[in-house]
């Protein structure tokens, strides 16, 4: 029977050819394929009891910090690093969060938007009342523009005008690629927001239809309760000449919006959700 030569037992194996004939060369000289003693100091410190051990700290504890394994087992930081990175092949990862998108939309007018009850004006006398607003002029259907935008906890995409008579889900699905795309590669949200409901029904088991959801539910959306509020106490507090005035005022306090002021809603928002749960989707304290 001929032995098989090298090239044969790389195709047949798969493997590189270094790796056969060094394998060869050690039978030769050791009459064995163990590997040759090597040469410099002897493994001490990371040795096959000091790898187990490691391994199972870390399997029962995932968060268990370096420096202290070190300290426990009387052995530099690098070493463990090296049982951590060499021996089990692990990585030390960082903690994150999931970058979410949060997008709404919210229709302005060019009309202060003033509660005649709720909106005092200080005058010396009538007449320097009215010359200051206190007559509040109102037609029934002012020029009105619809925008959308969306927020993550240190971003935000441009300010959107929309067309009249674009629909919800051309919204989302045509308006907000570009926008998201532009964001930071660590900003960007893992997936779009899908808007048609019978994609989301069929997802989620347990997804409320518009027919079953109660009325004068809590905001959960930033954008509802923290963006919007804010945009309407800056801009709509007088009257514009036009939608093009308008739009001038919205991007410019949209622009102010800077990422501190984003992190903070953000940061605030779990505490929302728990305050709704405990509330039990009733009236709870603004959390915004």
């Amino acid at each position: 029977m001929v032995a098989p030569s090298p090239y044969q037992i790389v195709k047949k194996l798969k493997v590189s050819r270094v790796l056969v004939f060094r394998t060869a060369q050690r039978y030769r000289r050791l009459g064995t394929s163990d590997d040759m003693q090597r040469r410099g100091r002897p493994v001490t410190v990371t040795t096959p009891e000091a790898v187990k051990a490691v391994r199972e700290k870390i399997r029962r504890n995932p968060a268990r910090s370096m420096r202290k394994m070190a300290k426990e087992y009387k052995m530099s930081q690098g070493s463990i690093r090296t049982i951590v990175k060499d021996k089990l092949k692990m990585i030390p990862y960082h903690g994150s969060h999931l970058t979410t998108l949060f997008i709404d939309e919210k229709i302005f007018t060019v009309e202060a938007n003033k509660n005649g009850q709720n909106d005092r004006i200080i005058a010396t006398d009538y007449q320097s009342a009215c010359e200051k607003g206190k007559i509040l002029n109102k037609t029934s259907h002012p020029a009105s523009v619809m925008v959308f935008a969306g927020i993550t906890a240190d971003g935000k995409t441009p300010l959107i005008f929309v067309d009249p008579g674009v629909k919800g889900v051309a919204l989302g699905q045509f308006s907000l690629r570009k926008p998201i795309m532009d964001l930071p590669a660590r900003r960007r949200p893992r997936s779009s927001r899908q808007r048609d409901s019978r994609v989301v029904s069929r997802q989620f088991s347990e997804f409320i239809s518009a027919v079953d959801w109660p009325a004068s539910s809590p905001d959960l959306n930033p954008m509802d309760y923290a963006v919007w509020i804010y945009l309407t106490e800056k801009v709509s507090s007088k009257n514009y000449p036009s939608i093009k005035a308008l739009k001038t005022a919205l991007i410019k306090k949209w622009d102010e919006i800077d990422d501190d002021h984003l992190r903070a809603v953000i940061d605030a928002y779990p505490k929302r959700l728990k305050a709704a749960i405990k509330a039990k989707g009733g009236r709870f304290e603004n959390y915004s």
